[in-house]
């Protein structure tokens, strides 16, 4: 298990008296153990979690909400309670500051480009297939609507992949920056996956090199001209080599 899977498993880990024990964290664990970026991420993590249940935690609830909801129940009448001003104003003050420090730490939190990786391949990994706006076997077709709807795509293709099938493509937004998908028929019926969205959607974000291996899903992410494509598919790694390594040359990308 790599930094980037252990990172996913270790998302849903919520504390040591809880899921400790559960064999499924044990792998993440482990690997966290020998990378101190992963356990400065996973201490961070937790370190939020923490901090909103206590602020959770110190909201206190009006003194007659209990008696308020069994009237309610009972469809009876009860007595109106005036909290005192000073306390609405604290628990106004609480709330919006609490809403505001938590968006603040969530936008420097989170690796941007993790949630668009996840967010990616469970797009194209739906059951039945990715959803498409436009269903073709012609790449030019795909280009052209593409273009059309103002998103990224790769219009210098190498002449191995102009000659593929393609099963469609779809443009769709991501945190407000606009991206493409789309998708090719291998010579063995599987898919792969090309999806494109501008680079700076990604934040500071480091993005890695080379292949990674995510379950059945292999992929590799390539920049070029202010643009991160991320390739997808379950073929096997070997051809996915042979097709994705040999078209890393120089390619123009298409601008919306």
């Amino acid at each position: 298990m790599n930094s980037d899977a252990a990172k996913e498993v270790l998302s849903a880990y919520r504390s040591g008296d809880r899921d400790g024990a559960d064999p499924f964290f044990h792998e993440a664990l482990k690997q966290m153990e020998s990378d101190s970026e992963l356990k400065k991420w996973f201490d961070e993590q937790h370190d939020l979690d923490r901090a909103i249940r206590e602020k959770l935690a110190s909201i206190e609830p009006p003194p007659d909400l209990q008696a308020k909801i069994l009237a309610r129940i009972r469809g009876e009448k009860v007595r109106r309670f005036a909290l005192p001003q000073v306390w609405l104003a604290a628990a106004a003050c609480l709330l919006v500051g609490g809403i505001a420090w938590f968006y603040s730490a969530q936008k420097q939190g989170p690796d941007r480009f993790q949630e668009f990786k996840t967010d990616a391949l469970a797009m194209v990994s739906a059951e039945g297939g990715p959803v498409l706006d436009l269903w073709t076997s012609n790449i030019t077709e795909t280009q052209s609507y593409l273009r059309e709807h103002q998103a990224p795509y790769d219009e210098w293709l190498p002449n191995r992949l102009k000659s593929m099938e393609t099963a469609g493509c779809r443009a769709f937004v991501w945190k407000d920056y606009p991206a493409s998908l789309t998708c090719f028929r291998l010579p063995d019926g599987m898919l792969l996956h090309l999806v494109v969205i501008h680079r700076e959607a990604m934040g500071n974000a480091n993005i890695p090199v080379g292949m990674k291996s995510m379950g059945d899903w292999h992929l590799m992410f390539q920049q070029k001209d202010g643009m991160l494509m991320m390739w997808a598919t379950q073929a096997p790694m070997e051809q996915l080599k042979q097709i994705v390594v040999k078209i890393a040359v120089k390619p123009r990308l298409g601008k919306a």
